[in-house]
């Protein structure tokens, strides 16, 4: 059956972006969230499609009410940048909202309904300390399990030790990959005027740091410099109808389940697969790798271990070559058969959230013109792992010499299943007997200052009602070792003690909890000092 919807050429008119850091009077000029999104009218200053010629204007940006005090935002910044009468939304899929954006601004031109459409990415992020910063974020992760603990560090936590378990690594060895791996991204930062992080890092450096204590373990296995800074961003591009030298080939998004618990495995985001399908699949790509020579990867690495595995779900490399990938400048590399990162990724780079997909899409327009690459691979990923985007820029005349007839992609990974309603802690435990399960996984955080762990992250499968479910449990750091120890599919004892519930004996812990006023830290933060009254 032919599609009904067949989406007309979009071309890139003109990109712009602004150095991403922190806009707080300090590291850069001091611009509050509406004047940083004002910047992004120097789009229009070498583009073909005038200011007046704007017919809608895309936002993509996470929660700036939280972090900015922004409500209405993007009537708003049509005001301000005086496109006001045009249609004007905002589009908030958290980390990947720059790129929803770049999407949705996309499809008002595919489908005939807009000839030019303005989208535009912009986060501020200084305003709110580090601390209220996990806070505003961890609102994307599901409810009881933010409760629990679960934060994006510890996410990628997750996601690092479960690579770092198949690829059969020690602790040491995992370190000595992080060190390469942060190596590579303040290699290529160091080359990039816009990056926040514009200076090398070597191994040496990385391990001194360890050293003196300033590269401390954040969340195990992750170490400071295996985390991506807090950055503040600004970007925007013009997309029309009117024939340019770069068009969008392919534009494919999907979503995963909200919980982490749930899922099947961390080694691999089904959410990046199968967005990348639907973009290979709109390009007529049967095989990315047919691109080598020609392309440029700008993917999604706001923590060590993410990198390698999505260069194996964007179908670049294969699973064989999942540790030694990025590490290879044969393949890689500038002049690699698949540069990737060259601007530095979110690692050096900077991420600034909602604008990182935007930033990248303009990274891949600026080097397909002007470093001579064919096309340009971006990847952004949302929320806990679970929107992602996944963006095909390709020069015209490249898309119109290929064979590019679209399919619909199949073999699509499986995801997992939340737990029915009527799965919870409560029916598990009901007559007051205890639950035989299994371990799952673990990561513990660790007090910057002392080295002691501070709280722990427990998942544990346990079996009711004919299938087996997984627990996500907050424990004390005082439990540390006990918890180190488990291994991969230990037993482990869930029951109620004391009117609370245990993990082996160990109390389960509520770290934060819902107000109206967002998260708050029950562990470290009073109520008072939240809210800035002290």
């Amino acid at each position: 059956m032919s599609p009904i919807f067949h989406p007309r050429q979009v071309y890139v008119a003109a990109s712009w972006m602004a150095p991403v850091g922190r806009y707080n009077g300090k590291d850069k000029e001091n611009l509050s969230f509406l004047e940083m999104a004002e910047r992004c009218g120097e789009v229009f200053k070498n583009s073909p499609v005038r200011r007046r010629d704007i017919e809608a204007v895309v936002v993509g940006s996470q929660n700036p009410s939280a972090f900015s005090g922004v409500d209405n935002t993007a009537a708003k910044i049509a005001g301000i940048l005086e496109i006001s009468g045009a249609k004007s939304v905002l589009i908030d899929t958290a980390s990947s909202s720059g790129a929803s954006a770049f999407e949705s601004a996309y499809l008002e031109v595919a489908s005939g309904r807009y000839d030019s459409v303005l989208a535009i990415g912009v986060q501020k992020m200084s305003e709110s300390s580090t601390q209220d910063s996990t806070r505003i974020i961890a609102g994307v992760i599901d409810r009881e399990e933010s409760e629990s603990g679960l934060t994006m560090p510890a996410c990628g936590a997750l996601v690092a030790r479960a690579l770092k378990e198949r690829l059969g690594l020690t602790d040491e060895e995992w370190t000595a990959y992080s060190a390469m791996l942060t190596q590579r991204s303040q290699r290529f930062a160091s080359r990039n005027p816009d990056a926040h992080n514009c200076f090398t890092l070597d191994v040496e450096d990385y391990y001194r740091q360890i050293t003196n204590g300033r590269n401390f373990r954040y969340w195990d296995p992750l170490r400071l410099h295996d985390y991506c800074p807090m950055s503040d961003g600004m970007a925007a591009v013009i997309l029309s109808a009117m024939p340019q030298d770069v068009l969008v080939s392919g534009v494919g998004s999907a979503t995963d389940i909200p919980t982490i618990a749930d899922r099947h495995y961390f080694h691999s985001f089904p959410a990046t697969v199968i967005a990348s399908a639907y973009a290979y699949g709109m390009a007529g790509i049967k095989n990315i790798r047919s691109f080598a020579g020609a392309l440029h990867v700008n993917m999604h690495d706001p923590f060590n271990g993410f990198g390698p595995i999505n260069l194996v779900d964007l179908g670049i490399v294969s699973r064989n070559r999942l540790l030694d990938a990025l590490l290879d400048d044969s393949l890689t590399g500038p002049n690699g058969e698949f540069p990737t990162n060259l601007t530095g990724g979110l690692k050096g780079r900077g991420h600034p959230l909602g604008a990182t997909g935007m930033i990248q899409i303009v990274e891949n327009h600026r080097l397909i013109r002007e470093r001579g690459f064919a096309a340009g691979l971006s990847h952004s990923i949302g929320g806990p792992i679970n929107n992602n985007v996944v963006v095909l820029l390709e020069r015209t005349d490249h898309y119109q010499m290929r064979s590019h007839e679209p399919y619909k992609p199949w073999g699509l990974p499986s995801l997992g299943r939340m737990k029915p309603k009527n799965v919870t802690l409560d029916a598990l435990l009901s007559g007051n007997t205890a639950a035989q399960g299994s371990s799952v996984t673990t990561t513990a955080r660790f007090n910057y200052k002392t080295g002691c762990p501070e709280a722990l992250i427990v998942i544990v499968a346990c079996p009711f009602e004919g299938g087996t479910y997984k627990f996500l449990f907050g424990v004390d750091g005082e439990y540390y070792d006990q918890v180190a120890a488990f291994k991969g599919s230990d037993p482990v004892t869930v029951e109620r003690l004391d009117g609370g519930i245990t993990v082996n004996r160990m109390p389960g812990r509520k770290f934060y909890t819902r107000s109206i006023n967002g998260l708050v830290d029950l562990a470290e933060t009073s109520w008072k000092r939240f809210t800035r009254q002290e």
